[in-house]
């Protein structure tokens, strides 16, 4: 799987490098992208396109959710946000200052999603 580059001259240290080569190895993962704290793409597995699309819809979810969860607790903090559908689970790893991490994997298990009828919502 080829290694994109956004920002040639960004580099990482060598124990980063190797973790992001040992999880894009797992066939479930489809692919990582790190964004920086303005929301621009570093570095990408996917194809260009594809990763602006997704880092600029989760970039701007991830501090709404931020932005939620401080006025819940002023003192809290957004460290992850894990988003799954029936066929994927995409995973936000967001510092507060720092380089963005987000990781799309192909959910292996296809166990049901119990979905509620409208008449269990009634106690009655």
């Amino acid at each position: 799987m080829e290694m994109k580059s956004y920002k040639p001259h960004l580099e990482f240290p060598s124990t980063s490098e190797a973790v992001l080569k040992r999880i894009l190895s797992d066939s479930t993962v489809e692919g990582i992208i790190l964004i920086n704290n303005e929301g621009q793409p570093q570095y990408t597995s996917l194809d260009n396109n594809i990763t602006f699309s997704i880092a600029s819809k989760l970039f701007s979810f991830t501090n709404i959710a931020r932005s939620t969860i401080r006025d819940i607790d002023p003192t809290d903090n957004l460290l992850t946000l894990r988003l799954r559908t029936r066929e994927k689970e995409i995973m936000v790893v967001a510092p507060e200052d720092g380089v963005y991490a987000i990781a799309i994997q192909k959910i292996q298990s296809k166990i049901p999603i119990k979905q509620n009828s409208d008449n269990e919502d009634n106690d009655d």
